[in-house]
């Protein structure tokens, strides 16, 4: 039988993955948008009923996919990131700020207290600094294979003007070029986050100073901030495959620190 109270509980978790849903009909919706534009640039090789049909198709599409943008950046992404703040904030200082519980969800050793704040905000942007990392090999490689296409077609001098747009506005659209620079501001954020708090536990300011509460305040401010303003997911299957491998580094990081009790 298994202990229930050995078992991680995150509760949290469900509001992200309403956000991820939505995040994967955008993308889809966003491809199927480029295909059908394209497709109208081409309208004088299909039938004349395509050609009438295709227009409305293509403006429906986009009015879905601009609302379900909408709703992600402005409702779902902001609802889980506060709920998760508040459950940060609950277990940080032993007060319950919201009904959605959550259990060995941090790992340090620390009772609730300020000190208790930094060193999960120090876990936080350790491991969200090192799945943006890893989702970020993927999303180069594609950037730069989406550049290179986009440079061919212009070596090419009878290249139709319309394509030429049409590959343009692809590329250097938010689904491809604006997502990969959000997801380097992130990365690059969240690590000078954790490399902050990882001086101030390696140097050990005095508890409960005036110092020592602006360091961490200052660095959980930086740390949400990263997050709201780059509006990206991580992947929770990436997560969870790095996991393991990121808790045991966690653990050495702690043990080199001295946060463990």
């Amino acid at each position: 039988m298994t202990d229930k109270k050995n078992e991680r509980v995150d509760e949290v978790s469900r509001y992200y993955r309403s956000a991820a849903r939505i995040e994967s009909v955008i993308a889809g919706l966003f491809w199927v948008n480029a295909l059908l534009s394209l497709t109208i640039l081409l309208s004088l090789d299909i039938p004349a009923l395509w050609q009438q049909l295709l227009p409305i198709l293509f403006i429906l599409t986009v009015l879905i996919q601009f609302v379900a943008s909408q709703v992600n950046r402005f409702y779902l992404i902001p609802r889980a990131e506060q709920l998760r703040r508040k459950q940060m904030l609950s277990d940080s200082f032993g007060a319950p700020l919201s009904h959605d519980k959550t259990a060995l969800y941090y790992n340090n050793g620390y009772a609730p207290s300020i000190k208790r704040l930094g060193a999960n905000t120090m876990e936080n942007a350790f491991f969200s600094s090192e799945v943006a990392g890893k989702m970020l090999i993927n999303k180069r490689a594609l950037v730069l294979l989406y550049i290179a296409c986009w440079i061919l077609v212009f070596s090419f001098r009878d290249t139709d003007l319309d394509i030429m747009m049409w590959i343009t506005q692809i590329v250097f659209s938010g689904e491809i070029i604006a997502q990969w620079f959000s997801l380097e501001a992130l990365r690059s954020r969240q690590e000078r986050t954790y490399e902050r708090l990882h001086t101030y536990f390696l140097h050990k300011i005095g508890s409960d100073s005036a110092k020592e509460i602006a360091t961490i305040l200052d660095a959980f401010v930086a740390y949400e901030t990263a997050k709201s303003s780059s509006s990206c997911l991580l992947s929770s299957k990436l997560f969870h495959k790095l996991n393991p491998s990121l808790t045991k580094k966690w653990e050495q990081i702690r043990k080199d620190l001295g946060m463990d009790f």
